[in-house]
């Protein structure tokens, strides 16, 4: 059965915390990196969606 590990709504990403968390060991404890990222992420996935507009 799959799983879902990411769903990106209009203003906000919701995440597999197991995803998270190795995102975080993989950038060696540095979750302000990892919240940078994801933020990023977002704010791309955002001005994706506003060129449909």
């Amino acid at each position: 059965m799959s799983k879902k590990r990411l769903e990106v709504w209009d203003d906000q990403i919701l995440i597999d915390m197991d995803l998270l968390f190795r995102a975080i060991r993989e950038a060696g404890g540095d979750w302000q990196r990892v919240e940078k990222e994801i933020r990023q992420f977002l704010e791309t996935m955002q001005s994706m969606g506003h060129e449909d507009e």
